[in-house]
């Protein structure tokens, strides 16, 4: 949601326009041929194979608009470069995979961006890229542990990867220091486990300031609190080898007891109908005191809401019994194998790596997009606001849908049928958390096969 303003942080977000992307071309002479090598030919003599070519791109909508806004250009700036007429669309998340599904069938589609998982999915139905993403990898340091554990199939990738959306929970200070919160001004001090996250929210609620959390059927916000719940409590789907299931153990069913009470203490008890828009709207208009969300509140805040920008911080997910736990796995941006210009996409995606290009991009979000290489953790992007630095950390305790298993085209299954965030959105309706359990148990089978 909203706009960053471009400017701030000097490098960092300075705007691309056509001239920097001929400059930056021209002086770091980006090859059209080799794996994006930095001494290949001037990229203005781009080969003849894909000039008067078209590509069509397909990504989701961005919540960062001026981030969304810059890869459009950015693909432009390329095409008029590469003498390739490009078109960019951007669909809303739920309908992105739809399209990919349908465009395997009816082409239609040259690059795209796939959720995670998704080059699971589809890995039949994509190019190989691995020398590409590999030298992504090369050049950045090697990537970050969340980006291995996902976005490599079987030994291959499928796309290249280029990080994911951060997550984390989004506050108020000065509500959270009415009610003695210590530190509340510096979430990288505040280190809660659920027990104590849970007594916060009861304490906010009883002053009539609820925490907020969705439990409806959208990609994010939903997955993203109910996948690490479960695995900081030592419950999976299944184990790493998929053959059984570790969903219904004693431990889990009891915090799953333990947060039916925490959601008629502390929570926004509305929020089973809630998607990934809700709970933003929710914070910024004061409804809730806390809700897990990407730094997306954070952006809109500073356009449209100053005074809640400056009253609100970011602090770790909770952690449980068995750790902390972030669900993440990198999102890729593939090619269809029966796209009709490879060629093209593949210089386009070289090209898009560089880190002329890949860093502009990434430094706009100002920490809402993670880093996808070791390198990029210690960027000054991280620093320059300490409201975001919390979310360079998240790399760490990140792991994919299906762990300790694979992100596999069961899991992604299981993710798509919303299987986990459905028993925790029965167990609160109904109060019965180990029916709810037990429910999830039969469904996992089905997927599973098990």
């Amino acid at each position: 949601m909203g706009e960053t303003r471009q400017g701030r942080g000097g490098m960092w977000t300075r705007p691309m326009n056509r001239r920097t992307v001929l400059k930056a071309g021209a002086a770091a002479g980006l090859g059209l041929s080799g794996l994006g090598s930095l001494t290949g030919k001037a990229y203005s003599q781009a080969p003849a194979v894909i000039k008067g070519t078209k590509l069509a791109i397909l990504k989701g909508t961005y919540f960062v608009a001026a981030a969304q806004d810059l890869f459009r250009k950015q693909a432009q700036d390329w095409g008029k470069l590469a003498g390739v007429t490009v078109v960019t669309d951007f669909l809303s998340w739920a309908n992105v995979q739809p399209k990919i599904s349908a465009a395997i069938h009816a082409a239609g589609v040259d690059v795209a961006e796939l959720w995670p998982a998704a080059n699971y999915l589809y890995k039949d139905n994509l190019v190989d890229l691995t020398e590409e993403a590999e030298e992504v990898g090369r050049r950045g340091g090697g990537f970050e542990e969340y980006v291995l554990k996902s976005g490599n199939v079987g030994g291959r990738w499928y796309g290249i990867p280029h990080g994911s959306t951060n997550i984390a929970m989004n506050y108020r200070i000065s509500w959270f220091k009415e009610v003695g919160v210590a530190h509340a001004e510096d979430g990288t001090k505040l280190d809660m486990n659920w027990d104590e996250f849970h007594a916060l929210a009861k304490q906010c609620k009883e002053k009539g300031r609820p925490f907020g959390q969705a439990l409806g059927h959208s990609t994010g916000d939903p997955p993203s609190f109910c996948y690490p719940y479960m695995w900081s409590y030592g419950a999976a789907e299944t184990d790493a080898d998929g053959k059984v299931i570790q969903f219904n153990k004693p431990e889990f069913v009891e915090a799953v007891r333990k947060f039916v009470q925490a959601w008629k203490d502390g929570y926004d008890t509305t929020g089973t109908s809630w998607d990934d828009s809700n709970n933003n709207r929710a914070f910024l208009s004061g409804q809730v005191a806390c809700t897990l969300n990407g730094s997306s509140i954070y952006v809109a805040a500073k356009k449209d809401r100053p005074e809640i920008a400056a009253d609100m911080q970011h602090m770790h997910i909770p952690k449980g019994p068995a750790g902390r736990f972030y669900q993440l796995g990198t999102r890729t941006m593939g090619i269809l194998k029966n796209s009709q210009n490879v060629p093209a996409a593949r210089e386009f995606l070289k090209w898009w790596f560089q880190d002329e290009q890949y860093d502009t991009w990434w430094r706009l979000q100002e920490g809402y997009h993670l880093q996808h290489v070791k390198r990029l953790a210690n960027d000054p992007m991280w620093f320059k606001d300490p409201k975001v630095t919390v979310f360079r950390e998240e790399p760490r305790y990140g792991v994919p849908i299906g762990y300790p298993g694979p992100p596999n085209d069961k899991a992604s299954m299981s993710w798509s049928k919303y299987i986990v965030v459905d028993v925790f959105a029965r167990a609160v309706q109904s109060g019965d958390a180990k029916a709810a359990v037990d429910w999830g148990v039969e469904q996992l089978k089905r997927v599973y096969g098990l």
